[in-house]
């Protein structure tokens, strides 16, 4: 694995708890496993490929990538087990990966291995993300494990770097024998990754993109979400509510009852390199579906909690997932 990309961190060690006996590779374990879980999605990289200053033809831009790391609680496969699921193209239904990933300590190499099991029925357990009963219900023989595809994590620096041993992961036949690469690097609210497959008989890409040009994810922010469509007395209203939704390019539509037009919330948490002052916001904007323009937006501060806009009769308002707002005062005046 190539140490090519380091990524800026926007959180630190100290913000992590530790129990007291832990020895280094536990507390590299804790703070891996935690940095891997939640949503991370490429929406930035895409918005960037696509725009007038990188000029990259499509064929050479990177799909939109979409993914879920879910903890479970298994406790006969280790303390910490995820699922995995990935969609693709920005859309939900078109899933490309499911996965069982069992992350443990080898203190011989001083390194962290990630096992990765598949589904013999992965159809059975889509939405585990959402539902993990569908996976924590399963038993050894539902799942299958490659020794040869594992990964292994090291912390380097401020980041972890995470790959296969090379040319170990080998399927297919003939002409089409191959091998992948799944090189990974994760910092708090980074996850970069090269995953594709090369031909073993003269190392040419077979799928995927070249080893240089990673997959950026950035960590998506969970939100939940409400339409309010004012009658013309300004108080009733039709309330469209529990919409969820998330920050790197997340979406969600209403339909207004009294004439069928169909309103769009979309939210982007931005990083522009080209800007020397706040050059990363939360965008976030009301409008008709299909339209560009805007009938509202606002630019916020990337960690904020409750975002809304209001367009004359319509309001779209969206909060934080994972926080209280209902806190009773006396805790607010503290």
């Amino acid at each position: 694995m190539k140490n090519r990309f380091y990524m800026a961190l926007m959180l630190g060690f100290a913000s992590i708890a530790y129990p007291a006996s832990a020895g280094p590779m536990e507390r590299d374990l804790l703070l891996l496993t935690q940095w891997f879980e939640g949503q991370f999605d490429n929406e930035e990289q895409r918005w960037f490929q696509n725009g007038p200053y990188a000029k990259i033809p499509e064929p050479e831009q990177h799909v939109r990538l979409h993914v879920f790391h879910k903890k479970l609680s298994m406790p006969a496969l280790g303390k910490h087990v995820f699922y995995v699921e990935e969609y693709q193209n920005n859309d939900p239904q078109d899933i490309i990966r499911q996965r069982i990933v069992i992350f443990t300590t080898d203190g011989k190499s001083q390194t962290i291995r990630m096992q990765q099991g598949f589904f013999k029925n992965a159809e059975a357990v889509r939405g585990a993300h959402i539902n993990p009963s569908k996976v924590e219900s399963l038993t050894a023989d539902d799942v299958f494990f490659l020794d040869e595809c594992d990964v292994t994590w090291k912390r380097v620096a401020s980041q972890f770097e995470g790959g296969m041993k090379p040319k170990s992961c080998i399927f297919g036949t003939g002409k089409d024998r191959r091998y992948s690469v799944h090189d990974m690097w994760l910092s708090p609210d980074k996850y970069w990754r090269i995953d594709s497959t090369f031909r073993v008989s003269d190392n040419s890409l077979f799928a995927g993109k070249p080893i240089d040009k990673p997959y950026q994810l950035r960590r998506a922010k969970p939100f939940n979400c409400q339409f309010y469509f004012f009658a013309d007395n300004g108080f009733d209203a039709q309330v469209v509510e529990n919409l969820e939704m998330h920050s790197q390019g997340g979406t969600v539509t209403a339909t207004r009852n009294v004439d069928g037009k169909t309103f769009e919330i979309l939210m982007r948490d931005k990083e522009y390199p080209s800007y020397k002052t706040r050059p990363d916001f939360l965008y976030f904007s009301l409008r008709e579906q299909g339209q560009k323009r805007s009938l509202a937006f606002t630019v916020n501060d990337p960690d904020s909690r409750q975002i809304g806009v209001r367009a004359h009769s319509i309001g779209a308002f969206c909060q934080r997932k994972g926080f209280n707002f209902r806190e009773p005062l006396e805790l607010l005046e503290n």
